[in-house]
């Protein structure tokens, strides 16, 4: 039987991040979430541990999968554990990528399983992602799963103008943080070879590693069809409405993803898209359709930028349709899923929330 005083004070929501600087996702994911039905808080590894939350949720946890020492993580993973046995909190990881793609010095295979074993459920933003977690990690069957959408971003200060195929001018931009798997270098070489010489790329975004930006640079060398915006900061994100908006398409030339949420910030803006054959990006080009996410294999090519460009001369859409990833649905997923969470532990442990020990002590 549950025990109804459970529920006397709302559930303590840790989000790791609650907000994060430079990717408006992490705020309304959590912004979207019933705030009437828990109390949402930002997630600290000092109250790890303490009995202070009672469901916490993972953005990114790197520090399992690439930790910077191992033993430090064991003892995050312990602290873990020990919340989830004397306090029944519920630990869920939003899989917004199998693995880091950068970041962290170690790979371990060890925290990575002990991680994954503490966990009571994920959310997921696509069925691929679903797919590919139980290939690569089959244990994860067996977790309380939700595979939802990547809500898409919501405008900042101008809403967005319809496409107007006859104003394009062949303007293609790359924006994002720029890393070694998202393949920019690649992109400007093949920019460079591009015969069509109406046209142009844009290259925005921050750059960690300086010798990548140096071979970025290179490669643009003095074509002057190529710019290069490259930052130390995060663009602001009426600045970055504003050149999505100056430009006719986006292109990802990513050698690797599992989600894109520059994909669904480039839709949102009525851009169409230019990008791999891979992770969600397919499942994505079945919602929206083919004159809107356009697809190539391999790697990125002059003659793949070409065929791109030729196609958008052909469209006549004016937006495409992105009711499907509406943050209510999204919020409204995931207020569910922690629901049921929550009443799973109320009927197996009848004990206070995070909230009401608080309060006791």
């Amino acid at each position: 039987m549950t025990d109804k005083t459970h529920f006397a004070q709302k559930p303590v929501l840790a989000l790791k991040p609650l907000n994060a600087p430079g990717n408006s996702f992490t705020g309304l994911f959590s912004g979207h979430i019933d705030g009437t039905s828990f109390e949402r808080v930002q997630f600290d590894w000092e109250h790890l541990g303490r009995g202070r939350y009672d469901i916490v949720l993972f953005h990114w946890p790197t520090e399992f999968f690439r930790p910077s020492s191992r033993k430090a993580t064991l003892k995050l993973l312990g602290r873990m554990l020990w919340d989830r046995v004397f306090h029944g909190t519920r630990f869920l990881w939003v899989v917004h990528n199998l693995e880091p793609h950068d970041g962290g010095s170690l790979k371990s295979g060890l925290t990575t399983y002990l991680f994954l074993k503490l966990l009571d459920g994920v959310i997921l933003l696509s069925e691929h992602s679903r797919r590919e977690l139980h290939r690569l990690h089959p244990a994860a069957r067996s977790l309380a799963t939700l595979v939802t959408v990547h809500g898409r971003y919501e405008s900042v200060a101008e809403p967005p103008r319809d496409a107007r195929p006859s104003e394009r001018r062949n303007r293609l931009l790359f924006f994002g943080l720029i890393r070694e798997y998202k393949n920019v270098e690649k992109l400007v070489t093949e920019a460079r070879k591009a015969a069509t010489a109406a046209f142009s790329l844009t290259v925005i975004g921050v750059c960690p590693e300086e010798d990548l930006e140096r071979r970025i640079r290179t490669a643009a060398g003095d074509d002057k069809r190529i710019k290069l915006d490259i930052r130390r900061e995060f663009v602001p994100d009426d600045e970055l409405e504003r050149v999505i908006d100056s430009h006719d398409a986006v292109v990802l030339p990513y050698r690797n993803i599992l989600n894109s949420g520059v994909a669904l910030h480039s839709l949102g803006r009525n851009k169409p898209l230019l990008a791999p054959r891979i992770g969600s990006l397919p499942e994505l080009q079945e919602v929206v359709g083919a004159e809107w996410v356009h697809l190539f294999d391999g790697e990125i090519s002059a003659a793949t930028l070409e065929s791109f460009l030729a196609a958008l001369r052909k469209s006549t859409s004016p937006r495409p349709d992105l009711s499907p990833f509406e943050w209510t649905r999204v919020g409204s997923d995931v207020t569910r899923f922690l629901k049921s969470l929550t009443a799973r532990r109320a009927a197996v442990e009848p004990t206070p929330t995070a909230s009401q020990q608080s309060q006791r002590s």
